[in-house]
């Protein structure tokens, strides 16, 4: 059974479907969720509330094709939700559990490695909200413009216009902290995230 056919059996509230569907997004959903909130207390609750709304809503999906999109979108406006209302500093840690030292890297190599994405990861934090969530849509969800413009409800080029904005801070940022033009490590698809 494909995806679509487990959202359409959600969707005529079968529960083994939704819990399906939930074991299927609730990683990428609490990453996602703590890339923007920077608590894990708060994405606990905003993937908790996320898939609330969309077992409540499940008629409103037009597009089963289209779940992820639509559960994104949940989790983003929710995650903002949790912002604006701790109004809160993000902590600096490490998040990105998915990029594991390489064995074959020295100690030292591996400090300065994770060194390196403490300052990206601080410097992503410095955004603000909507340039963060769509640095963290490209670059950490391996989503295209497109993709985040239907998540967002916005047109395509102002997600360009803000990835663009992003990427120019994310720069001055770095620079600030003593990196050189030729060490920034971010390429179209390719970052340290």
């Amino acid at each position: 059974m494909n995806e679509t056919e487990i959202v359409i059996q959600m969707q005529q509230g079968k529960e083994e479907a939704f819990d399906l569907l939930f074991d299927m997004y609730k990683n990428k959903a609490f990453r996602l969720a703590y890339l923007i909130s920077g608590s894990y207390t708060d994405s606990e609750d905003i993937i908790q509330e996320a898939f609330v709304t969309c077992y409540v809503n499940r008629k409103q999906l037009k597009e089963p094709a289209c779940f992820s999109k639509w559960l994104y979108q949940i989790i983003t406006r929710s995650a903002w939700r949790y912002c604006r209302k701790r109004k809160k500093e993000q902590p600096v840690e490490e998040v990105f559990d998915e990029f594991k030292e390489d064995p074959s890297e020295a100690p030292c190599e591996q400090v300065i490695r994770q060194e390196e994405k403490d300052r990206v990861y601080e410097a992503v934090c410095a955004l603000d909200r909507k340039q963060k969530t769509v640095v963290i849509f490209y670059y950490y969800q391996q989503l295209t413009t497109r993709e985040i413009a239907d998540i967002l409800g916005c047109m395509e080029g102002t997600v360009k216009s803000r990835l663009h904005t992003a990427r120019k801070k994310l720069s001055k940022a770095l620079e600030d902290m003593g990196w050189q033009e030729e060490e920034k490590i971010w390429t179209k698809k390719n970052w340290i995230l």
